[in-house]
């Protein structure tokens, strides 16, 4: 039996948003004088998460559709 997972498209565009957000914020934290330091920080980390799960995901995703370009021959 062949088990097909499922493409991880979805939770890429999720991250990609999720990126964005905590992206928009820090910029927007940055910009004030009195910014909380350990709330941008705290921002810091969640980007960075989410930028090492994208590229967790994305390497999954280029497996993924090499193993189908392959199988499909």
């Amino acid at each position: 039996i062949r088990v097909i997972i499922m493409p991880y498209r979805n939770r890429i565009r999720t991250l990609e948003e999720s990126y964005r957000v905590v992206q928009t914020q820090i910029e927007t934290l940055e910009k004030t004088e009195n910014s909380d330091k350990k709330k941008l920080n705290e921002l810091y980390e969640y980007r960075e998460k989410y930028l090492t799960q994208l590229r967790e995901y994305r390497r999954a995703q280029y497996d993924e559709d090499q193993r189908v370009d392959f199988d499909d021959r």
